[in-house]
């Protein structure tokens, strides 16, 4: 545990007493999100309190667990239990199932454990605590055998009770190999497939199919089924699987059945409060109690306890003073402790197996308290629910009901403060309940089990006074996963998805001027699957059976990129607020189509389409009043009592319009837009908007897309976002400033990976900064996760969603499924509703297939590799990427010290796994040819700045062929991670920002290796004449070998070969430079430099340069809330100054200012070479300190 990092967080929540500036005129702190204060929602952390049980839903730390149920965590939780919790334990004849496997027989996903074969094989499942009463049991998987081994074969499926004495269940043998050949589905490969609807008849036999047929009869697909007798406590099941001929058994499923229907052994679904150790050894578990304590009495409540131990107090967790011993019957203990974390050092298990202790209780004062944050008031006829007195319980704690729940005064003392909104692991972690999964390993402190619940929320509000006399409706932006709502006693609605929003009228419900209670029962997934955890070697299956919940936040399984997030995100992840509207009618959603006479733009014709409730009894007449810019219009409308209408205004005419554009095709211009609906004089409601004007249009040429905007074709540069934060932590600002950093790399698209980024401050974020969307469905891969269980459902949330989202002229593409086709129903259901609800945007089922291409690849590639790739080289390409590693900065704030060098399981954990997809090896066998192994962290992360460069600057300029646009996989990451990102969670650029941003600029001038020429490239410069292209070859140490260049015309949306280059010198050394530049008279619209070795990749040579200094002449001015500084950069030496790096920090602290916008950054200066860099930033995030610029390179002094 990083105690710097969590004391961070304790200043970050409002410690009283703690060093650090909590003022809200700063943020909170670099990857504390939000980051304005005023946008937190947790409570206040309050230092001191009486005499108590200081350890109640405090943090707790373990050394191991055996599961990641049965975890640190759950010794704090209030919930003593006496029996022996839930567990499973698998085993073969080679030994224990390690823990991150041992579930996969039983979360109904493409996963396996494998078996050794032979004669003496066998698999056990062992479970601890209570047994189960399923009737049936079912094992299936695919045997690999040697068809041409020992015939005969032998299953037996035993059980227990104790271990000692075993039932037969059932045997299956043969006389031939096992399991049975799978039927041939498809042949060959590409568009050829062979359909056989029976045997091996009418196919023509060529040696490929034969070779198929051989590993079709190798694959044999089995499935065993028993009974299992009734009555009988079985807790062990053993399969004896004798097969001589069988080489592996692969089982994917072990599935238990009650009448039919599939039951669970999973512990996650069985919730045992107690921590359990992974082993017998010697083991220890702390907790940190906030802040500086007092105690006289620990209570440990043990299930099974160790043969004996210490008690240890510590102010740091990592100095330890022993206050007294244990023994193993030791329960109650008289301490004189102080200090802010108690530990436990334990012998080893009494019983020899695992040591487990259901709570551990630590009795005194000082501590830490919590205090709710004062609710936002009411204004404009709205008060959000945020902050407050917000309460969170587990559904089978509050053993109440939502109408006892929601009465006013319900006793909830025992709750724990929530954050709302937020997400329900927040809600406990933000009260300081948990561990900060986004550090180091301490995911594996939290339990899987506890978040694996149903929770309820409530609040106690006074309603104001002047809402008497209007509608009053409580609207939900976005729960997780369903939800039922019930106000003062009454259930008021249902909410059903993770991106439909809930509006309930309550004005029968609430009473104006008096206190009021709302309770919120949040249902988690039906399906949420299994725990990923990724290692040093492996990244895990991406995805799960939480597929079948969609719409819901499906990455919170777990993938490549992502843990797997405790509770899956369920809780009130968005907005509550109460509205009142005098009138009775509601403004739900305005849509503003616009049509522009293209190729003409001098007018647009705006076509209104507005939605309208009518809350009242009886007919309601009125108008709707908007206005557009400066435009004023109405139109008169009726409504029949409890309708919803969508209002279909008659067109009118902007004349001279100012055009949206995406970034470097022009500015992203927005009108306010204001639409009211009057009745009897009186506004009953107003919604206030931005509009853009633009219009899209597509081509299908060869069945290639090609999108346009305003008449110009669009080169759509850009990146996935896979999630925006993992615990959905952003806020406006946190979104501005994303989006703000796509703009600024020139991105003009991004990719709402499976629709999981929901917040509108997105949609609005894209729309200022002027960067289109492709939003995806809520459909991943089919290999990642099943169908939609619920297809209504789903289609409800996208009806509900593209209605909340179409007004927003960032909007480009919408398509159905990443890499695969939506079930035909919900295929032709979503190509429905876009061209209904959303007329003129184009739809496509698949985002890596027909008139788009993707599937990658993902690791990090030469850069010849990317330019001679022929993997969507015609069209526009959803998925590439490579690894991007982290500053060195930004890998000690995720890593604790001794997890930062060497290379170890943690970094696996954020992603760095040597193979899968990222291929992390790739990435090391690449940094190691160009400049040798590194000798600690350090080294590593500079170094590896110029693979990021590279890799990520040539995958935009390969594209010049035909500019058909790529969408990297990723440009945006939801935690810390070191793969597939520009910029790291802490919002800190690294080199790939700066080398993304040189490929894509409007214009630039690029070396192309393959052709082996200089172009021009020019995606949406317009056309530019009296161009100049200059370029010059270099040696390492700076000794010009020769200078090119010619003169040029180049137009919008070309790539034009200029010239080309010779290396044939022979003066030119191992390691030589290219560096260009594009002139237009005395102005310089782009230049390039590339490093380069005469060995692909090896730049070893570059050791050889003697350090050397650039000057510097830094000013720093302040113009009202930002912050500019402007660094001119000369290098007066003869030696090559190269990977210069600027970064901002505070004076005092020496920490960095993020986020910051830098023109450029990680760059080279020749001899003689100057260069200014300016670095743009908000004082809000300077945290109070005087900023200030430091600036170190390669070889640099």
């Amino acid at each position: 545990m990083n105690t710097k990092l969590f004391s961070s967080l304790i200043i970050a929540l409002g410690l009283c007493g703690c060093a650090g500036n909590t003022s809200s005129e700063y943020t909170r702190g670099i990857g504390e999100y939000p980051g304005h204060t005023d946008d937190f929602a947790g409570p206040e952390v309050v230092a001191g309190g009486t005499y108590r049980n200081l350890a109640l839903h405090r943090a707790a730390w373990h050394s191991s667990s055996h599961d990641y149920n049965l975890t640190g965590h759950l010794v704090t939780d209030g919930i003593i239990q006496e029996q022996m919790p839930s567990y499973i334990d698998l085993s073969t004849h080679k030994g224990p199932v390690a823990k991150r496997d041992r579930e996969r027989l039983f979360d109904d996903n493409t996963t396996n454990i494998s078996v050794e074969g032979g004669s003496d094989a066998w698999l056990l499942l062992q479970l601890g605590g209570s047994g189960t009463d399923a009737q049936l049991l079912e094992l299936k998987g695919t045997a690999i055998c040697d068809v041409d081994g020992p015939k005969g074969w032998k299953v037996n499926v035993l059980a227990s009770a104790d271990g000692a004495s075993w039932d037969v269940l059932g045997s299956f043998k043969g006389s031939n190999l096992p399991g049975e050949v799978r039927s041939i589905a498809n042949m060959g490969g590409g568009s050829q497939n062979v359909a056989v609807a029976s045997g091996l008849k009418n196919i023509k036999m060529t040696p490929e199919i034969r070779e198929y047929i051989r590993m079709l009869e190798r694959n044999r697909n089995f499935t065993y089924k028993v009974e299992i007798p009734a009555g009988k406590d079985y807790r062990q099941f053993r399969f004896e699987l004798d097969a001589p001929a069988v080489q592996t058994w692969n089982v994917s499923e072990m599935d238990f059945y009650k009448n039919d229907t599939e039951v669970s052994i999973l512990p996650s679904y069985a919730f045992s409060s107690a921590w359990m150790s992974q082993g017998a050894g010697e083991e220890w578990i702390y907790v940190d109690l906030g802040a500086q304590a007092k105690f006289d009495k620990v209570k440990l409540h043990w299930i099974c306890p160790p043969s004996g131990g210490s008690i240890l107090t510590s102010d740091d967790a990592k100095t330890w003073k022993k206050i007294a011993d244990l023994t193993a019957v030791t329960e109650e203990i008289s301490v004189k402790g102080k200090g802010r974390y108690v530990r436990l050092d334990l012998n080893g298990a009494e019983n020899g197996k695992h040591t487990v202790l259901s709570e551990m209780e630590v009795y005194g004062t000082g501590g830490v308290t919590l205090k709710a944050q004062q609710q936002v008031p009411a204004k404009d006829g709205k008060m959000y629910l945020t902050r407050g007195g917000w309460k969170i319980q587990r559904a089978p704690q509050a053993e109440s009901d939502g109408v006892e729940l929601s009465t006013v005064g319900y006793d909830d003392e025992a709750w724990l403060p929530a954050t709302v909104p937020g997400t329900v692991a927040m809600s406990y972690f933000n009260a300081g309940a948990i561990a900060d999964i986004r550090y180091d390993d301490d995911q594996l402190q939290i339990s899987e089990s506890w978040f694996n619940s149903d929770f309820w929320y409530r609040n106690e509000f006074e309603v104001p006074q002047d809402f008497a006399g209007r509608t009053i409706m409580l609207n939900f932006d976005g729960i997780n996963w369903k939800a039922d709502v019930f106000v003062n006693g009454k259930q008021a609605g249902r909410i059903e998805g993770s991106y439909i929003r809930g509006e309930f009228d309550i004005t029968s419900l609430v009473k104006a001027g008096e206190t009021n209670a709302l309770a919120v029962r949040i249902y988690r997934n039906d399906n949420p699957g299994i725990i990923k955890e990724q290692t040093r070697q492996s990244a895990d299956v991406n995805g799960g059976e939480i597929g079948g919940d969609n719409p819901t936040f499906h990455a919170t399984i777990g993938w490549d990129w992502i843990p797997t997030v405790r509770g899956r995100n369920i809780g009130i992840w968005n907005d509550v607020y109460l509205s009142s509207h005098d009138g009775g009618v509601t403004v739900d959603d305005v849509f503003f189509d616009t049509d522009l006479p293209l190729p003409e733009t001098s007018y647009a014709d705006i076509k209104p389409t507005i939605t309208l409730t009518n809350h009242n009894e009886s007919e309601t007449a009125g108008a709707i009043q908007v206005k557009y810019g400066p435009l004023a219009f109405s139109s008169d409308v009726i409504l029949a009592a409890g309708q919803t209408k969508d209002v279909e205004m008659t067109p009118v005419r902007l004349d001279n319009p100012q055009l949206w554009w995406p970034k470097g095709y022009g500015e992203p211009h927005l009108y306010d837009v204001e639409v009211a609906f009057v009745a009897d004089g009186k506004m009953s409601d107003v919604k206030k908007v931005k509009s853009g004007v633009r219009e899209m249009t597509y081509t299908m040429e060869d069945g290639i897309l090609d999108i346009f905007i305003n008449g110009r074709r669009l080169i759509a540069n850009g990146g996935n976002w896979g999630f925006p934060e993992i615990n959905l932590n952003y806020r406006a600002r946190e979104y501005d400033i994303a989006v703000a950093y796509h703009a600024d790399m020139n991105f003009t698209m991004i990719r709402n990976w499976v629709g999981m980024t929901g917040d509108e401050e997105f949609y609005e974020a894209c729309d200022r900064h002027g960067v289109m969307i492709w939003q995806d469905f809520w459909l991943a891969n089919p290999y990642d996760g099943p169908d939609p269980f619920n297809e209504s459902m789903f289609a409800a949330n996208a009806v509900d969603y593209v209605r909340k989202i179409r007004n927003h002229p960032s909007i480009g593409l919408y398509c159905g499924r990443n890499e695969g086709n939506p079930p035909q129903t919900l295929d032709d259901e979503l190509r429905r509703l876009v061209a209904e609800l959303h007329p003129g945007l184009h739809y496509i089922s698949n985002s890596a297939s027909g008139p788009v291409s993707g599937h990658g690849p993902y690791r990090a590639l030469p850069v010849n590799e990317y330019f001679a790739a022929e993997r969507g080289k015609d069209r526009l390409h959803s998925e590439r990427g490579m690894p991007n590693v982290m500053t060195y900065e930004s890998m000690s704030r995720m890593l604790s010290d001794e997890h930062q060098w060497p290379q170890n399981s943690v970094w696996g954990i954020h992603d760095y796994t040597l193979e899968n997809a990222q291929s992390c090896a790739t990435f090391n066998k690449m940094l190691d040819t160009a400049f040798g192994e590194a000798s600690d962290l350090k080294e590593f992360t500079e170094w590896a700045q110029w693979i990021n460069y590279n890799g990520y600057r040539a995958m935009y300029e390969s594209r010049s062929w035909n500019r058909k646009g790529l969408i990297i996989w990723m440009s945006h990451s939801c935690w810390p991670s070191m793969v597939w990102q520009t910029y790291d969670y802490y919002f800190e650029p690294t080199a790939a920002y700066f080398g993304a941003k040189k490929a894509s600029a409007p214009i630039r001038i690029q070396w192309n290796p393959v052709s082996g020429q200089v172009e021009v490239v020019n995606n949406n410069a317009m056309d530019q004449s009296g161009l100049r292209a200059e370029a010059m070859i270099v040696n390492y140490d700076g000794k010009v070998v020769c200078r090119t260049s010619a003169d040029l015309d180049s137009k919008e949306d070309t790539t034009v070969p200029v010239f080309g280059l010779a290396f044939d010198s022979p003066e030119l050394s191992d390691v030589y430079y290219i560096k260009l530049r594009l002139t237009q008279g005395d102005r310089l619209l782009a230049d390039n430099f590339y490093c380069l070795g005469k060995e692909d990749g090896n730049l070893h040579q570059l050791h050889s340069l003697p350090l050397t200094s650039v000057e510097a002449d830094t000013s720093i001015r302040k113009d009202g809330d930002r912050w500019t500084a402007t660094v001119r950069l000369e290098n007066s030496t003869d030696i090559p100054a190269l990977m210069i790096r600027l970064k901002l920090y505070g004076k005092k602290t020496g920490e960095r200012i993020l986020p910051a916008f830098y023109s450029d950054n990680y760059i080279a200066l020749m001899p003689g070479e100057e260069k200014e860099i300016t670095i743009s930033f908000k004082d809000e995030d300077t945290r109070g300190e005087r900023p200030d610029v430091e600036i170190s390179g390669f070889n640099l002094k």
